[in-house]
């Protein structure tokens, strides 16, 4: 009897509370617009997703693919006696390269065996010259 009375209860305060937000949303008597279909909605979205798209490509997944490849191709090139820069900022000349490893000489009988992908670039030439 209890569960009946409840289940009615609620039922009739969720229609009364659609009715009520429903009457707050389109006043009595006012036009209702048509909805659109699917095809109309993705024909004014798709040139916005278009556009996103483009500025996306141009300022993030471009440059990445061009760093890429010059740090790739910076990999390839590395000569034993090359000064470089690594990513904590250690200088130091190319001792010799291993699978996926440069060995650093960083002062006169120093050596320091680091991972390829920590080499950033090679160490200018005006850097050299200030030295």
């Amino acid at each position: 009897m209890k569960a009946k009375f409840l289940s009615s209860l609620c039922a009739a305060f969720a229609v009364n509370t659609a009715e009520a937000f429903a009457d707050s949303i389109v006043p009595q008597g006012a036009d209702v617009p048509a909805q659109k279909s699917f095809m109309q909605v993705l024909s004014e979205t798709a040139p916005l997703i278009v556009i996103c798209y483009a500025v996306f490509y141009f300022m993030v997944i471009r440059p990445q693919d061009r760093k890429a490849k010059a740090q790739k191709a910076l990999l390839e090139t590395l000569k034993k006696g090359e000064s470089v820069v690594t990513s904590s900022g250690i200088v130091g000349r190319v001792a010799g390269t291993d699978a996926g490893f440069v060995t650093l000489e960083i002062a006169p009988n120093v050596r320091i065996k680091i991972e390829t992908t920590h080499v950033v670039r090679r160490e200018k030439e005006e850097t050299k010259a200030a030295a």
